[in-house]
């Protein structure tokens, strides 16, 4: 009897599998491997008291480009910066470490192992060159860059973990303030402490599936606030331990912890009970709506989302209005 040939896997378990690898719209690495990678890599570019760097790279005008052109437009714009940094990683040997990836909303992130300051910079501007000549797209685009060299935290305390979580926001800090100098722009310096005190209010967004809210994210940083996201429950209380967010909307079904899991974490501790906490589901039924009550969850929306409601709502929660 003639032995069983291997049947490949049906298409919709390898895309769930490459869901958890890569970025549906760009093939870049997803942000849960950047959340994976970057506390290592920052643990040894400090043992090897060697600068390493990480770039926050922001899509300007993202949401004009989707309004003119469409979601696919938006998505074709996405790629052409994938393609930009891709490109950028194979042009040179000495590239071949660095990494690219692909995290929330219109943002991306670039890690430079073992190199200088100026030579970071120097990547940084070439990047935003080459991304406002580029012709892989309808109309120019701009980008707008954060960065932050890694001896800058050489010396301070935490975990790794909490470390590399700094790191990051303070790259996005830095990105922000690019943005606001009139986009196309490199921010690589500011005092790193101003990421956690930042005058904006920050958003945990905790969803397993980032695409089905990216729309969300991008109203929101567009309305004022500072977004992070995480895919799963664990990942979104190591981020609250590290530093509380002004907001969390969170995903009834996330793996590692549930969202009603998460809401009971925050309950049992005096420093993030007051956390205003908004569940979101495509299931809506009495044994969802009973459980959110049991959890003071006071605010539940059924998705497909009303975005501007959930804006509106952040606003009110996070500006002064109803608590």
């Amino acid at each position: 009897m003639a032995p069983m040939e291997a049947q490949p896997l049906p298409e919709r378990g390898l895309e769930k599998a490459n869901r958890l690898i890569n970025d549906l719209v760009t093939g870049l690495p997803n942000e849960h491997l950047f959340h994976l990678s970057l506390p290592d890599e920052f643990v040894r570019a400090r043992e090897a008291e060697t600068n390493g760097a990480l770039l926050a790279i922001k899509l300007d005008n993202i949401i004009a480009i989707n309004s003119v052109h469409g979601r696919e437009g938006g998505d074709e714009a996405l790629r052409a910066v994938a393609q930009i940094l891709s490109s950028y990683r194979a042009g040179a040997p000495e590239r071949s470490s660095s990494l690219a990836f692909k995290l929330s909303g219109p943002v991306f992130g670039y890690f430079i192992p073992s190199c200088s300051a100026p030579a970071a910079r120097q990547a940084a501007e070439y990047l935003l060159s080459v991304a406002s000549q580029s012709e892989l797209f309808l109309e120019r685009l701009t980008i707008s860059v954060g960065l932050v060299n890694m001896y800058e935290f050489f010396m301070e305390e935490g975990t790794q973990q909490q470390l590399a979580l700094r790191i990051e926001q303070t790259a996005l800090y830095r990105m922000g303030i690019a943005e606001s100098q009139g986009r196309n722009t490199v921010c690589d310096a500011s005092d790193t402490s101003e990421a956690a005190t930042s005058a904006h209010p920050t958003i945990l967004v905790v969803e397993p599936d980032p695409l089905s809210i990216e729309l969300l994210i991008q109203a929101l940083e567009s309305a004022g606030f500072v977004v992070h996201s995480r895919e799963d429950g664990e990942s979104a209380v190591a981020f609250i331990q590290a530093t509380p967010p002004s907001l969390v909307i969170c995903e009834a079904m996330t793996p590692r912890l549930n969202g009603f899991d998460i809401r009971q974490r925050l309950r049992a501790s005096s420093l993030w009970n007051a956390i205003p906490f908004i569940l979101v589901s495509h299931k809506k039924n009495e044994d969802l709506i009973r459980k959110a009550v049991e959890n003071d969850i006071r605010y539940f929306f059924r998705k497909p989302l009303s975005i501007a409601e959930v804006v509106g709502l952040a606003g009110n929660l996070l500006k002064g209005g109803e608590r």
